[in-house]
């Protein structure tokens, strides 16, 4: 883990044990703000304190600086140490509990005395969580089903449970692994494979593929890959793997093959274990055999094999490269994102894939928000972060009211929020700002603002961030209604699950995905981690309905903007092209879609 990552996470441990400890709300969403910021810069917080410029950092305070100051100089943290002190140590686990947020902790230990995961099952079975205010019932079955939860996913291998980590946990510490394969002496080519290749939203362990012009040197290269930094145990080595742990528990395995078999490993090794049985057979259709090493004649093969685990003495018919393996077998080639056997075969072999969608693609993001609510950057700072980055148009889109811990808006601040946006609008070239919101869907379906207030603005992004437990007709019903409303043209993380941590509304997608085409609302990826909500089923789901979707990253400072590679590849997974995705549009087609509706 990087320097800058592990004070991240301090600022965000200091966060929650003060929401633990019931301290101020400002101070906790300041250590926030804080982790947030540091997550995203792109240098090094090491060099800004040897140049003298952690104070220029914007959003970052004094006493935050002397923080890091001392944890950078020491490894250690004062202040985290006498705040961790005060607090029970049995409550910090609790905090990685589904259904259990810092406050209810806070209230469990204050008036049950809960200061351990023990006490807590003790209560909830005696029934002495009965009469604390805000837990009834059904509150105390989403925290049973949490612990059940969060004590297989604590399990060890042993238990046969298996931790699935992540996409951004697991990406970091892959690349940085990757780069140094590349790096190592006789190494020709190498890359990550596997699901993390594939980006699926967790991974259970991550697969790197690396070749060599001179099969010898396969047992230096592992040799030098097992002694990387970050590797915490090798857990075998030899012949042409290895296999590591790295300090977020993972594993990685390493495979050296010949170049010229390059190709056909990383699509054997990249999967899906269902795209591979297809093409697999495929080949088999067609007088031939793929394998790990190659594309080969059937006969030819069978003839001259002789030991399973080595490549046979024959020339393959195709192997170098996947665009090779694929153009042999009669197909276009697919895109990794596509490999998981649901009719990219078929598609590639029609030649009828769909042109998937970029990054160059994105034409502006929808859902931003700024330092009126929760944000770290002014509107100015905002907007000139999008120019920068080529986009022709940004929303600002600041939470509403109801979301007090978000200095959400009152009516009075949103009008004059609006007006701020365009002001600035009419001053700025090189890109278009849109006044705008992220107005809570609240329980039962209502807007937080009034129609007459949400009409006045240029968007409006619809989203659910309380009562994620109700039951799938209440929650379809909530998004439905949101969803008819004239005035709102995004419905932001739809289901408002975080992964690894919460599951979201339970909704009938069939139904939300129908509305959603019929009236014209586009359904949100949020590109932000761990949300990337729609996930790609539900992505798939709404494009086959014919619904139209967008691409934002929820960003709440400027770097945050970087995250919409995150989204992008949700989007890839799920089939999107340009044509599905609004912030892919002309501004005045955009424009027009917002327009039709109201």
């Amino acid at each position: 883990m990087s320097l800058n990552a592990e004070i991240a996470d301090l600022f965000a441990s200091l966060a929650a044990l003060m929401e633990l400890k019931g301290e101020n709300t400002f101070k906790v969403i300041a250590f926030q703000k804080v982790s947030r910021i540091i997550r995203e810069m792109n240098f090094d917080l090491r060099e800004c304190l040897q140049n003298n410029t952690l104070c220029e950092i914007e959003g970052i305070g004094k006493s935050s600086q002397q923080i890091i100051e001392e944890f950078i100089n020491s490894g250690k943290s004062t202040v985290f140490e006498e705040i961790a002190a005060s607090v029970p140590k049995g409550l910090v686990p609790l905090l990685s509990i589904e259904g259990l947020g810092p406050k209810t902790i806070h209230m469990l230990w204050e008036q049950r005395q809960i200061t351990s995961l023990q006490e807590l099952e003790n209560a909830i079975k005696s029934g002495a969580l009965k009469g604390v205010k805000g837990i009834g019932d059904k509150k105390i079955e989403t925290i049973s089903k949490g612990i059940e939860l969060f004590k297989a996913r604590a399990a060890d291998g042993t238990s046969g449970a298996v931790k699935r980590v992540g996409i951004m946990e697991a990406r970091v510490p892959a690349e940085e692994l990757l780069e140094r394969v590349r790096k190592l002496p006789d190494v020709e080519r190498a890359e990550i494979a596997g699901s993390l290749r594939r980006r699926k939203e967790t991974v259970a362990d991550v697969d790197i593929v690396g070749s060599v012009k001179n099969p010898a040197s396969a047992e230096q290269v592992l040799a030098a890959f097992v002694k990387s930094p970050g590797i915490v145990q090798v857990l075998g080595q030899g012949g042409s793997k290895a296999s590591v742990k790295i300090s977020n528990g993972m594993q990685v395995d390493l495979r050296i093959v010949p170049d010229e078999n390059f190709g056909a490993a990383l699509v054997y090794f990249t999967g899906s274990k269902e795209h591979n049985v297809k093409i697999r057979g495929l080949a088999l259709k067609k007088k031939m055999t793929l394998n790990e090493w190659g594309l080969y004649k059937l006969d030819e093969y069978e003839k001259a094999k002789k030991e399973t685990a080595k490549a046979p003495p024959i020339r393959p018919v195709a192997s170098a490269s996947e665009e090779d393996v694929y153009e042999m077998l009669g197909m276009s080639y697919i895109e990794p994102e596509l490999r998981e056997g649901r009719g990219e075969v078929e598609a590639a072999l029609e030649k009828r894939l769909p042109r998937l969608i970029t990054r160059q693609d994105i034409k502006g993001d929808l859902h931003a928000h700024t330092n009126a609510s929760d944000g770290t950057a002014t509107i100015e700072e905002m907007a000139l972060a999008a120019k920068a980055l080529g986009y022709q148009y940004l929303a600002i889109t600041d939470h509403s009211k109801a979301l007090a811990m978000t200095n959400g808006l009152s009516v009075e601040r949103l009008i004059k929020h609006a007006a701020d946006i365009r002001k600035l609008n009419d001053k700025l070239k090189g890109i278009t700002l849109l006044a705008g919101t992220e107005c809570d869907i609240l329980a039962d379906g209502r807007m937080d603002y009034e129609d007459e207030v949400l009409k006045e603005l240029d968007i409006v992004v619809a989203s659910p961030h309380v009562s994620l437990k109700q039951d799938p007709k209440k929650a379809t019903d909530r998004l439905l209604k949101a969803i008819e409303n004239p005035y709102v043209n995004i419905i932001g993380h739809p289901t408002g699950r975080l992964i690894n941590r919460r599951d979201g509304l339970p909704l009938d997608m069939a139904k939300i995905v129908k509305a959603a085409a019929d009236s014209g609302t586009a359904l949100e990826i949020n590109a932000s981690y761990p949300r990337l909500d729609l996930n790609d089923l539900n992505a798939f789901a709404a494009r086959e309905a014919g619904c139209i979707l967008s691409i934002d990253t929820d960003a709440h400072s400027t770097g945050e903007f970087d995250l919409i590679p995150y989204g992008i590849e949700v989007a890839r997974r799920a089939w999107l092209t340009p044509k599905d995705v609004i912030n892919c549009w002309p501004l005045p087609q955009l424009l027009k879609f917002i327009r039709v509706k109201r």
